[in-house]
């Protein structure tokens, strides 16, 4: 995406990953990964939560911290739109104001809350749910705490 006479366009991609202890009963380690692009990679973050409740609030964590990250560059470039994606569809849908969904608990609607309101400056702002082939850097940024040995 180029920059037009009404601002850059960015891209931003999000993704969260919950490793399992033996047979998959037990999570034992989260993941979050996000990429905020212009064409090129601008930010990319990934990081291993101390806590967690399940993979979805693990998924709402990395779309927090993209939102951030496109907060803090839309304070020094004029954005013009904002593409969201994600292989989460509940909490594309939660967070989608044209969509149905409900996040479904107090933290995830603050979340939810929090990721609108970094993102209200923005004139254009869309999401779309992806498959994971589609957020493989996302995907990857999310697992990389867990193979990189970090403690869980």
């Amino acid at each position: 995406m180029t920059p037009s006479a009404l601002g850059t366009s960015l891209v931003l991609s999000f993704d969260g990953s919950v490793r399992y202890g033996p047979a998959n009963a037990t999570p034992t380690g989260a993941g979050v990964g996000y990429v905020v692009s212009e064409g090129e990679p601008l930010v990319v973050g990934s990081w291993a939560p101390a806590a967690f409740v399940s993979s979805t609030h693990v998924e709402y964590r990395a779309l927090v911290a993209g939102a951030r990250a496109v907060a803090a560059l839309a304070e020094h470039r004029d954005v013009a739109s904002l593409h969201v994606r994600g292989d989460a569809a509940a909490v594309v849908d939660a967070v989608d104001p044209a969509r149905a969904g409900e996040a479904g608990d107090e933290v995830t609607r603050r979340r939810v809350a929090e990721v609108r309101d970094l993102f209200a400056p923005i004139p254009e702002v869309t999401y779309r749910t992806v498959s994971r082939g589609r957020n493989e850097r996302a995907h990857e940024l999310a697992r990389r705490p867990h193979e990189a040995g970090r403690p869980e």
